[in-house]
This record gives structure tokens, sequence and C-alpha cells, in this order.
């Protein structure tokens, strides 16, 4: 295999088995049907399959917007129509991580009930496929970056394999969403077929999105075609759907961890995440709370430090930074807050060494650190490192002099 082949199937690879998701997810709504198509009409009560489905669609859409770790949009937000491949493409262009397209069933036999859920089939993706890779721009939209690295190769057999692995991702995470959702209506009605079935319908045709189609019910009988008229079991209905995702999530995305650079200071930029700092030889838990303009008890806190000691090689997370977008109101409470908490480690210094600063300069003996050499003299080491602004990150070097007071 050609080295070009092996770069861009090891890209796809990679990004299929670490779900290829951000840490907010969006979520692609699509009410089935809607204006002059009014898709199933009930028998007793001649209920629109159409109504029903956009006020599911919408309850989900409110659950999944009060999480924070969900954006969802809706293909139609009201009742007006809109074609099968018109949906696919508002979830692409709304870069939307799963496609949930609602449904309600229907049959000439009243007797059948219970609810399903479909996923992509082979059969449609294989029609699919071979539509797409006539069509390079749509090619090119579907593979993202790589589209442009493979229009400029003549490797016959390339396209082909990275959309397999596109569909076959596809179904694979819509399969195992689907068994969820599944699960869950199990438990409020009854199920037409107890596995996620594979089916050639017009909405299950995205190999970039994982979708599903969610039969709800059957509007043909009777008994259904009323719990689906009925607003509490259509929450009902939304909230299992939204259950199945953060299960999903829960058990399957695991945020990979963000390594920040000290210093970044980029405007309004809010990091609301820990990082990682490794101590390194002759680092102390004073200079790396220092480095980072945080306090030592929230860095012993964070980490579960006992008797204030750190080792070489150990790692410790630091807590939150909030950047310089930052409103001056809140900037000049953490400053208060900063200071009143150096005040009282002053305090707590002082009384426990009671010294007072007699010489003007401290000679810097071996393994001491400016820490140390603050509490010797009960000063704060802030005061030492504003009398001694050579110092870099609050590290001192034997033999060096340094300033106890002005």
């Amino acid at each position: 295999m050609k080295p070009i082949i092996q770069f861009i199937l090891l890209i796809f690879i990679s990004f299929f088995s670490i779900a290829g998701f951000s840490q907010e997810w969006i979520i692609a709504i699509d009410p089935g049907h809607g204006g002059k198509d009014p898709g199933a009409i009930g028998r007793k009560l001649k209920t629109y399959e159409k109504n029903v489905t956009l006020a599911i669609a919408k309850e989900l859409k409110y659950l999944l917007d009060k999480d924070p770790n969900f954006d969802a949009v809706l293909t139609r937000k009201g009742d007006y129509y809109i074609s099968v491949s018109q949906r696919s493409e508002i979830a692409r262009k709304q870069k939307a991580n799963f496609l949930i397209s609602i449904h309600a069933d229907s049959s000439l036999s009243p007797q059948l009930r219970g609810a399903s859920v479909w996923v992509l089939s082979n059969r449609r993706a294989n029609s699919e496929m071979g539509r797409w890779l006539e069509d390079s721009e749509k090619q090119s939209e579907l593979l993202g970056g790589a589209g442009t690295v493979l229009s400029s190769h003549n490797e016959k057999y390339l396209d082909q394999t990275v959309l397999d692995l596109q569909f076959g991702h596809s179904q694979r995470v819509g399969y195992e969403l689907g068994r969820i959702v599944l699960k869950r209506f199990a438990k409020i009605t009854t199920l037409s077929r107890n596995t996620p079935q594979h089916a050639s319908l017009g909405v299950l045709r995205s190999p970039d999105i994982p979708s599903i189609l969610v039969e709800t019910g059957f509007l043909s009988n009777a008994t259904e075609e009323k719990k689906l008229s009925n607003k509490q079991y259509r929450q009902q209905i939304a909230r299992l759907i939204y259950d199945s995702l953060v299960e999903y999530r829960k058990r399957y995305y695991k945020p990979q961890p963000k390594i920040l650079v000290a210093g970044d200071d980029k405007k309004d930029q809010k990091i609301d995440r820990t990082f990682i700092h490794k101590v390194k030889k002759g680092e102390t838990l004073f200079q790396i709370s220092v480095k980072y303009n945080i306090s030592m008890n929230a860095l012993i806190k964070l980490n579960n430090i006992k008797n204030k000691q750190v080792f070489v090689g150990q790692n410790l997370k630091i807590p939150n930074i909030v950047e310089n977008s930052e409103s001056k109101a809140q900037e000049n409470k953490k400053q208060k807050l900063s200071s009143k908490e150096n005040k009282q480690e002053t305090k707590q210094e002082k009384a426990e060494n009671k010294k007072t600063v007699v010489a003007k300069f401290h000679i810097v003996k071996k393994n001491q650190t400016l820490y140390s050499i603050a509490r010797e003299y009960g000063v704060s080491p802030q005061k030492l490192l504003k009398l001694n602004p050579h110092l870099k990150n609050g590290k001192v070097l034997t033999g060096q002099k340094i300033r106890l007071r002005e």
C-alpha cells in the first residue's frame, strides 16, 4: 500500500476510534413529513403524523438545549414541506454529530402496534456511494480536509475505501444508539421489533452523520393513536430519546484532556478545564503556585497534597484559568479574594515562625527555596518577589543574594 493511502486511512481510523466528536454534540432532529405531506393519518382521531413528530421534536430540542453537552437543531420548525434530501443537507451544514428522524408508523392492519428504530442499510449505502463518487464537490464536502488530498491522487479504489469506512462507522454508531433507544422504549410501550433494523429509507442516507429513524408507534392502531395524541406521552418519548443520547455519551465519549501552555493570554478566551503540570527537578509547590498565579491552598486541595510536598515527575492538576475576557468587576473581586488569602497566609507564617526581619539581605543556602526563606524571616513570598523582580517564577539559586526589606 502506498504511503498516501496509509496516511489517509490512518487519519480516518483514528478519527472514528475516538468518535470524532467535540465537547458539545450537535443533534439534528428531523420531524418527519410536514406541510403538504401529512404522513400517516390516524383512523379514529384523524391524528396527523406531521403534527405528532413536530411536537416530539420540539420537546426533545428543549431537553437537549438545557444540557450543556448538547446543542439541538430542527430540520423544520413548523408545518411546512421539506424534501428528504434537504433534511440531510441541513444536518450537514449544522455540522451535526447525530441525526434523529422522528416518525409514526401506519399499517393496513389495525392490530399492528409497537415502536421500532431503523438505521442505515448496506443496500442504500452502496447505491448512494456510487452517486457520490461521481460528484467530486459532494465528495470533498463529505470527506472534509481529506477531500482535496483524495482529489489529487490516481488511486482507483481509495475513494471507495474511505467512504466504506464512513458508512461502516455511521452504521455502528447508529445501531448502538438505536439499541439504547429501544431498551428505553420497552419500558413505556411494546416494540414491533426488538433490535434496530437496517432500511433503505431516504433520510438514512448520510455516511458522514450517524443517523437513526425512530418509529414512535402505529397511528393505524387506535390505542397507540390515542397515546401519541397525548402531550404527556409525547414528552415521555422525547425524554427517553434524550436519556438515550446521554447514556450513549457517558458510555462511549471520553473527552481528551486539553494541555494548555502557561502564559497563554489570548483575549476573550475562557478556559474551564484543568490541565497538567509535571513537576521538574528543584521545583516546589510554592514555585508552581507563583508560576500559574494561583494559591497553594487551591493546588493542595485539587491534588490532595500532604505536607505541602511534591516530587519530581509528579503530575499536578492546575485549576481553572479565567483569561483577560473577565469583566472588570470579576477581576476586582478575584484580586480582593487573592489579597485576603495572601494576608491570611502571611499572618499564619508570622505566627508559626515568630520572627521579624532584621537583616536587609539573605544569601541563599543549599536546598533553600523562596518559600522557606520567606517563612524564615516572617515575610510573605509575594513581598520577596516584589523586592526581587529579577527572580523568575520564584526560583532561587544557591549563593544568590535576596533582598528582604526596603
